[in-house]
Order: structure tokens, then sequence, then C-alpha cells
């Protein structure tokens, strides 16, 4: 922190306006050779990627799941003593799940993951989010159903009804997708609804199911939790 002196605070502040002078005379003079000043903000954190890849390296936990985390989930992975960075593991997007989901053979393959974070390369698992088809469908009259569930490795499920209009070898008859997640985060049961609402929403409207999902608020299926508790 500077240390302002009362009668040294106008020649500091002069000063600084001379650098900035110098410092945009200089990069007038080599903008056609390399450009000026990163692409960091002022706090040297990095902007947010549209999709990191394996070797980004650790990013601020509100840029993880391609933007699937809002500040609010953020906070919670955070704290208590949550790690404020994490490592992104290489998935395909959302659209290569959707086009490998379409394919009849992946109607019986083993999920396909949406995301998945570590502490750091290699590292131990703190978040991930798989969908893959499944027989089982939401209860009579709705399209989608999420259902609370306990513990890391089944921390919340999320059935959505999504016939497609395809010429497969698939026959008619109801088909469903049902997104699941592990949570080594221990966030709250609103956050995991958010997070596999967000997901399928980004799945369904690149596959094209025959009819539109109703998905429900998160603040319905999994009420934000009291302040202190999860």
């Amino acid at each position: 922190m500077e240390r302002i002196e009362p009668t040294g605070e106008i020649v500091l502040r002069n000063f600084r306006l001379t650098l900035g002078r110098l410092a945009a005379l200089a990069c007038t003079s080599v903008i056609a050779v390399t450009s000026c000043g990163g692409g960091d903000d002022e706090s040297g954190s990095p902007k947010p990627t549209a999709k990191p890849t394996a070797n980004a390296g650790l990013i601020p936990v509100a840029q993880a799941c391609d933007g699937l985390f809002d500040e609010a989930i953020a906070k919670e992975a955070r704290e208590p003593n949550g790690p404020s960075k994490v490592y992104p593991v290489k998935t395909k997007s959302f659209s290569q799940v959707a086009k490998a989901l379409q394919e009849d053979s992946a109607r019986r393959s083993t999920p396909e993951e949406l995301c998945s974070v570590t502490d750091k390369a290699d590292g131990k698992e703190l978040l991930a989010i798989t969908v893959a088809w499944t027989p089982q469908s939401p209860p009579s009259g709705h399209s989608v159903h999420y259902t609370t569930t306990v513990g890391p490795e089944d921390a919340g499920r999320l059935v959505v009804a999504c016939d497609l209009d395809s010429g497969g070898t698939e026959s008619g008859g109801g088909r469903s997708l049902e997104f699941a997640m592990r949570d080594y985060f221990t966030v709250s049961d609103h956050s995991h609804a958010k997070l596999l609402i967000a997901s399928a929403k980004q799945i369904t409207s690149t596959l094209g199911c025959r009819e539109d999902p109703e998905y429900p608020d998160p603040k319905v299926v999994a009420p934000p939790p009291k302040r202190g508790l999860r």
C-alpha cells in the first residue's frame, strides 16, 4: 500500500502522469511489431475463456465448467476451505456431446463427460457432470425430474425426456437423458440443481428433442440454503 505524505501527493501524481505518457509513446512506436499491455486485468487474473482446455492451467472457480458456475456457486465452492482455483480436465464441447448422443451406438455407451475439474493437473477430482441415455422417464405429466441424492459420488440427478426424430435403428417409445453429478466441493443441493439444469439446457437445445423440456426453477426443486447452512 502506498504511503501518501501531506506535501508529496501532487508530485507523485505528476510523476505517474509522466510515466503514463512515456508508456503511451513507447506503445505507439512498436504497435506494428507487437501489442502493448497483456490480456490480464490489473489484478493479474486471467480473463474468462470460452472453453478451458487441459493445458489452460489453474483457473478461477467461477470460470469452471464452461461458464456453468455462477458467482454464488463459486463462493460456496471456496468456503470454508475450498480452493479458489481449479484445473479443468479437457472434455468434449456441448455440441460434440450432443452429436455423440444422436448416434444410436451412443445410446448404449458409457456416460459422456460434460465437465470435470480437479485441484491440479492429474490431481484429486473436485466435481464432474455426466450425461447418458436412460430407460427411466420423468414422472407422468413431467418432462424433467430432479432427484436429490446423498454423498459426493452421487450428488444429484436430473432425468430429461428427449425423443429424437431420427432414422436410426431405435424404435419409438420414450427416451430420456440422465444428467448426474459427483461433487467433492460439497456445495448445496440448490447449486447441484442449478448446475444440472444448466447442463441439460445446453445439451437439449443442441440435440433437438421432439418436444422442448419444461425445466423447473432450481429454487422450486431445491430451495437455496439458509445463511450458514448447505
